[in-house]
């Protein structure tokens, strides 16, 4: 059953109603919660596996990365090809986008937290090892953004994965934009860098915290409308288009996937906190179950 699928009439005003509603209710949530309070300075800078100075220098690599990555994409003279929704036709098409208009992706915005994460982290870290004072409020931020950055960047592995590379080989496209180096960076190395600190950082997140990352898709699904209307004319992910017939249901599928995504990197980090051991193990399982670094004809997709 395809989820880009229109019916008699466009399902837009139910889906941003219900969106609208969801938002709101969050924002309610963190205003009267507790959700954003400083953490140990020791928790969030240290470790208790690896020295300081090997968690920093880690950290620092991750934000390093991410930076990189945002701008050579950003630079790429070829651009990127994409296979995205085009939003007057209503009809999938292969392009290529250039400069800022790469940045539209939420695969870009999950990187880009992540890379604030890890910015943010490492700045901790090296302040924690030359004995300098984190202001609070940094130390009230980082846990939510590391909490986005895992929630979101599990769904976006998974989703590119088991949807996206499986359902544009259904439909003839060329998925091997799926397997450039900055793909394989932003769809696996995400990953598997935010499974390492989990292991061996001590940023702690709660349940409470799963608003976090569902606050931050919710912002991109306004965001993704506003740029297909306003700006670029397309969706790059074509479930997103809120005038489809099951359009409701899909956004609130969609930001359930990211409360379930967010509850299992929670699950494996209180497995981390039992047994470093045993969580070690679980991050790794999880991990290789979701990561592709092979084109599906060589990694088992099936194209029917």
């Amino acid at each position: 059953m395809s989820l880009h699928e229109y019916g008699e009439r466009d399902r837009h005003i139910e889906t941003f109603a219900l969106t609208l509603l969801m938002f709101v209710a969050l924002l309610i949530f963190i205003l009267n919660g507790d959700l954003i309070s400083a953490q140990a300075q020791t928790r969030i800078g240290g470790s208790a596996f690896v020295p300081d100075v090997l968690l920093a220098v880690f950290r620092t690599f991750a934000a390093g990365l991410s930076l990189f990555t945002v701008v050579s994409i950003c630079l790429d003279q070829e651009g990127g090809p994409s296979i995205p929704l085009f939003y007057k036709s209503r009809k999938c098409e292969q392009a290529v986008l250039y400069g800022p208009h790469r940045l539209v992706a939420f695969t870009v915005w999950s990187f880009i937290a992540f890379g604030a994460y890890f910015a943010l982290a490492a700045f901790s870290s090296w302040a924690e090892i030359f004995g300098a004072s984190v202001p609070s409020w940094l130390l009230a931020v980082i846990p939510p953004i590391f909490a986005i950055a895992c929630g979101t960047a599990l769904l976006v592995t998974v989703v590119v994965t088991y949807y996206l590379i499986p359902n544009n080989l259904e439909k003839g496209f060329d998925v091997a934009k799926y397997f450039l180096w900055y793909e394989i960076v932003m769809h696996n190395l995400n990953v598997i860098i935010l499974g390492t600190d989990l292991i061996i950082g001590g940023v702690d997140i709660t349940l409470g915290m799963v608003v976090f990352p569902v606050l931050f898709g919710i912002v991109y699904v306004f965001f993704a409308y506003i740029y297909a209307v306003y700006g670029g004319g397309i969706y790059l992910y074509d479930f997103l288009d809120p005038r489809v017939k099951r359009a409701p249901f899909i956004h609130i599928g969609l930001f359930v996937m990211i409360a379930i995504f967010y509850s299992v990197a929670l699950a494996l980090d209180a497995l981390v906190d039992w047994n470093v051991f045993v969580g070690g193990l679980g991050v790794a399982v999880c991990i290789y179950s979701v990561v592709r670094f092979r084109e599906p004809v060589r990694a088992g997709f099936q194209s029917s």
